[in-house]
């Protein structure tokens, strides 16, 4: 795609690691093709999401029609890159003149519009990318023919090698000088109506035939149903990632939907909260106290996930995470390695909020307080809720103790507070910082802190 199609037409923008990335982006040659010269706000709105394989997948049977490959073969394909890649070869094989497909495909995402796939016949796969929100409003979508598409346009065309054609996007300033002929943009329309976009770039002498067009036609509403029913799939998981995390939502995914089973599992607890959070509650505004939150759990998820934990739940101001122990380590090195990556976790969430305070205190926003609670010990992980409704978490004394020590951290004025069972497994020296009494048990426990955070 170029700057015109890093939303669609050549959103193949495709996008990327989850999750929602940060610092700079290290853009392949690929995607400057793509997004094209001086488009800079494009390209931070996409990220990569090239995550799948293609083992098992056969190689394609050119004896086929591009509509019986779809209606038969790609039933196997759980990849929307591979489809495209192989549908791509399969139309090339045939004697298509195509050198460049793209797809940009509209999904329910809190921070993506949709997923772009670009397909180019001198690359060996197509690269996907999540095209962030913000795109709309960038002149590489607006001067693309995205906007016409779905505004209802059943089709664009564009002959590249003729002299007066139109040349009324970008894109085809920058396909012309790859050797393009003739351009294509058609509608990608979903069983519900959803209008979505792809687009066809020929580079033979003539471009595309009457009969080629025809066929790319008629192959279109299956190829839609086929799109559709990945793009559902897609949607199903990254929903359930999105709202209860990559690793529970593989669980439910894969059948884990039963009430009452739960499985125990040893992991390193890690619960975090916003001190003083009602005080704040009531001096802030509605959005104040949103754009708080949203300030912190960025920091935190972005820490915990970043070092292999699975944040279960937000619970007002306060979040709980595991970092679960590798049975197949044995049980100390496992211990070790899961209170590791939780108590370097908790270093990174102290770091990333120390840098976002001093942004906050020059924008004269309220400084975040908070403490984080490490504790180490045996969960139940599984379904419990009502008939109808279920919830996906962790239980058990562990989570109780893990919130009754971050209840601590402000009373011994501690950022990071750990149960003797985290420090014993840990690892490292921790600070002892005596034993204190908490609510529900009848004796102290004793606390540590890491020396460097204390």
């Amino acid at each position: 795609m170029t700057s015109s199609e890093a939303t669609g037409d050549d959103t193949d923008a495709a996008g990327a690691q989850d999750a929602e990335e940060t610092g700079p982006i290290n853009y392949s040659p690929l995607l400057r093709r793509s997004i094209g010269p001086g488009n800079e706000e494009a390209r931070q709105l996409v990220r990569f999401l090239d995550d799948d394989d293609d083992s098992g997948l056969p190689p394609v049977d050119p004896s086929l029609t591009p509509l019986q490959w779809i209606l038969k073969d790609s039933a196997i394909y759980a990849s929307r890159r591979f489809l495209a890649r192989d549908l791509g070869r399969l139309m090339v094989a045939r004697g298509y003149p195509l050198m460049r497909m793209t797809y940009f495909i509209t999904t329910l995402h809190p921070q993506a519009t949709g997923t772009s796939i670009i397909w180019y016949r001198d690359v060996d796969a197509p690269r996907q990318m999540r095209v962030m929100r913000g795109m709309q409003q960038t002149p590489a979508y607006k001067q693309s023919p995205m906007p016409l598409i779905f505004e209802g346009a059943q089709g664009i065309r564009r002959r590249l090698d003729m002299t007066g054609e139109q040349n009324d996007f970008p894109i085809l300033n920058d396909l012309r000088e790859e050797g393009a002929t003739d351009y294509v943009a058609m509608p990608l329309v979903f069983s519900d109506g959803n209008i979505n976009f792809t687009t066809w770039t020929a580079d033979r002498p003539g471009g595309f035939s009457t009969e080629e067009l025809r066929e790319i036609w008629e192959f279109m509403p299956a190829l839609s149903l086929r799109m559709e029913v990945l793009e559902r799939r897609d949607l199903t998981r990254q929903l359930l990632t999105t709202y209860l995390g990559r690793n529970t939502g593989e669980r439910i995914l894969a059948g884990e939907i039963v009430r009452g089973v739960a499985e125990g599992i040893r992991a390193a607890v890690w619960y975090t909260d916003i001190r003083d959070f009602t005080t704040l509650s009531d001096q802030l505004s509605r959005d104040e106290i949103i754009d708080l939150l949203d300030d912190y759990f960025e920091r935190a998820v972005q820490a915990v996930e970043e070092r292999g934990g699975e944040v279960l739940k937000f619970l007002g101001d306060g979040m709980l995470a595991i970092f679960p122990a590798d049975p197949s380590r044995g049980q100390a090195e496992g211990d070790m390695d899961a209170c590791r990556l939780a108590l370097t976790a908790a270093r990174d969430t102290v770091t990333l909020m120390r840098t976002l305070n001093d942004m906050r205190r020059r924008q004269g926003k309220s400084v975040i307080d908070f403490g984080i609670a490490l504790h180490l010990g045996e969960v139940g992980y599984g379904n419990i809720g009502g008939a109808e409704r279920l919830d996906f978490t962790v239980i058990g004394p562990a989570v109780n103790l893990a919130n009754r020590i971050e209840g601590l951290t402000r009373t011994l004025g501690v950022r990071v507070l750990a149960s003797r069972e985290f420090s014993d497994a840990a690892g490292e020296p921790l600070t002892a910082l005596g034993g204190h009494p908490v609510k529900g048990l009848t004796r102290p426990i004793d606390v540590f802190t890491p020396p460097d955070l204390s």
